[in-house]
């Protein structure tokens, strides 16, 4: 009864470990506009690290920040509240801080318990705050200039 007890209890965890996997390494999808929708306010999980840029424009992607938040950190907790504020920034409108080249690769800032941040503007557009050597800035999230990347569940890493 013991043995058959284990048995059970070993092929549900081997099954339930797998099922995480398969959850874990899932990546982000776009909507009909191409845009990978932000997640709702609230919603734990669902983070995408490794981003790379598809943008064909020869001048790059674009990289945006308000002067007032440059040098903030997204996910800091000394963030202003009004940065994550959703619909209500003009974030196409925002100076050019930095420019990404096609193929480069792109770090997503994520926070507490691995939240995907990403913010709406005032026309419902998502956009994905991104690392780089000057701070955090702002890419749209849209599959015309960004592709997700697949990632171990674990580091982080990417596997491609």
């Amino acid at each position: 009864m013991q043995k058959k007890l284990a048995t059970i209890t070993l092929s549900l965890t081997c099954a339930l470990l797998g099922l995480g996997a398969n959850f874990a390494l899932a990546i982000p999808t776009t909507n009909q506009q191409g845009d990978y929708p932000a997640p709702p306010l609230g919603q734990r999980g669902g983070r995408q690290v490794n981003w790379q840029v598809v943008d064909s424009d020869p001048k790059g992607l674009n990289c945006r920040m308000a002067r007032q938040f440059q040098g903030i950190s997204v996910d800091s907790i000394d963030a202003p509240p009004d940065l994550s504020a959703r619909n209500k920034h003009n974030i196409s409108q925002w100076p050019v801080v930095f420019a990404f080249k096609r193929g480069q690769r792109l770090r997503a800032e994520t926070g507490n318990w691995d939240n995907q941040i990403m913010l709406t503007d005032r026309q419902g557009k998502p956009w994905l705050p991104v690392s780089t050597s000057k701070g955090n800035c702002f890419v749209r999230a849209n599959s015309n200039f960004i592709r997700p990347v697949r990632e171990d569940a674990v580091t982080l890493k990417p596997l491609e």
